[in-house]
């Protein structure tokens, strides 16, 4: 998932995965996917939740009631503006912004992902699942 990504976002962000996120002072989270603001040491494993502009998650069936419930809270307290929810049979992806402290749907589809930010983009949800 992570060519997507790369290939469409702006030279100040760069796409990330198998790194966790500190979303607070105790506890970090590894989304699937997150994509960081620059410069990104390469030698980090975890990233401050403030260089965070998306975290990813792809539900699966051991993950779903942290991905839909519990790690949006998280990642909405810990202020990371954007959050995508990439659920499975059938896909369909959900892409949210932080409004006010919470997560508000922004787009969501089976086809074809259009959001104007954290850039704009328009994504095939074929080519972006796993």
């Amino acid at each position: 998932m992570t060519a997507q990504p790369k290939q469409h976002a702006p030279a100040e962000l760069t796409p990330a995965t198998a790194v966790g996120v500190a979303i607070n002072y105790r506890n970090s989270l590894e989304p699937d996917v997150v994509l960081l603001k620059r410069p990104v040491a390469a030698d980090h494993h975890y990233f401050e939740a403030e260089q965070v502009v998306l975290a990813v998650e792809v539900v699966s069936p051991g993950t779903r009631r942290r991905d839909r419930l519990e790690k949006p809270a998280d990642y909405a307290d810990a202020g990371i503006p954007h959050y995508w929810r990439i659920e499975q049979n059938p896909v369909h992806v959900y892409a949210y912004d932080l409004v006010d402290g919470r997560y508000e749907l922004a787009a969501d589809s089976a086809e074809e992902l259009i959001v104007a930010k954290p850039f704009d983009i328009r994504l095939s949800v074929r080519d972006i699942t796993p």
